[in-house]
This record gives structure tokens, sequence and C-alpha cells, in this order.
């Protein structure tokens, strides 16, 4: 929803040549917390690192318009990379769980369905809200959508039968050394 603002708004700020950044550095986060968030949906369950995911995306519109330096924007990009990067993870274990097993193909086309149309009408509404009422309404808007999509999921029902009881996402047993000095640094 956001995307298209915000090589303007990076510029304005007298970052232009960090341009590349904006994508990179979300894509780059949400890319890194698939695994993790993974993990996290296996232990804690569907519901709650879809909650995660949709709360920091909801703080992050807020703090777009606070975080006014070239520094604090590409950390803010960086935060909510890694937030994003729960959501669909969760999303899509739950979308496994509810649909019989014979219909993941049909159910998770779909789902991808939704999140192209997603993607390609969020910033349409996005540039609209931006032109009419100006950036930061925009990111308001966002968070507002965020918040829409934290009711919803706080409406759901939990599909994880048996959740573990250890905080770290990780196992000793199942994940190369490397790993778990990354994500679970306490556990080791």
């Amino acid at each position: 929803m956001i995307i298209p603002e915000l090589p303007n708004y990076l510029s304005q700020m007298g970052g232009a040549e960090h341009k590349g950044l904006i994508i990179a550095l979300f894509t780059l986060t949400a890319g890194i917390s698939r695994p993790f968030s993974g993990k996290l949906t296996d232990r804690w369950g569907r519901v709650p690192v879809m909650a995660i995911g949709s709360i920091v995306c909801f703080l992050c519109g807020f703090l777009y318009p606070i975080l006014t330096t070239v520094s604090g924007f590409l950390l803010l990009r960086l935060i909510h990379g890694f937030s994003t990067g729960f959501k669909p993870t969760a999303t899509s274990a739950y979308v496994a769980d509810i649909i019989p097993r014979e219909r993941w193909g049909e159910a998770l086309g779909m789902h991808g369905l939704c999140f192209a149309i997603g993607g390609a009408v969020g910033p349409a509404i996005g540039s609209a809200i931006f032109q009419y009422f100006g950036i930061n309404i925009m990111f308001y808007s966002s968070s507002l959508f965020a918040l829409l999509s934290i009711v919803i999921v706080m409406n759901m029902k939990e599909t994880l039968a048996k959740k573990k009881s250890s905080i770290y996402p990780c196992s000793k047993s199942r994940v190369p050394t490397s790993l778990i000095s990354v994500y679970c640094q306490r556990e080791l």
C-alpha cells in the first residue's frame, strides 16, 4: 500500500541515494524471518504469529511519520519487513490446517490469488490516499488495514492441535548449529 510513495518520501528526507534499500531491506528481512516465524507458528500456534505480524505492521504505520531521519526510516523498513514475514507464513499454515489435504493445491492457489490481488490493489489505494490526503494519512491508513487484520485474526480459532511449551523456536536436534546460534542465542 505504501511502497509507491516511499522513494519520493525518502528523497525528501535527503536519502535519494538510498532508494534501492527501500525494497531490499524490507524483502531481505521478510525472507529471513520466514523460517523463524514458521518455527514459531508450529510452536505457539498460527493465530498468535499472524497477530504478531499484524500488530507490528499496525505500529509501523504510526512510526513512519515520527521517524523522519534516513537512518530511522531504513531501520523501520527492516523491522516492517521482518514482521511481514510472519503473517503470510502463519496464514499458509492455517490454510493447510483447515483444508482437506486433497484440496491443498486449490486452497493455496486461492490464498496466492488473494495475496496477488492485495499486492495489485493496495498500492493503488495507497497512492490515491496520498494524492488526496497526504503521506501521513496514507501511513495511518495502512495501520487501519493492519488493525482490521488484527480484529479478524483475533476472532479466528487456533488450528494448531498441540502447542509446544518452549519459548524458543529452534530445536537443537533438527536445526544446524549455525542457525541455532542466530535464532536461539539463549538456548545454547
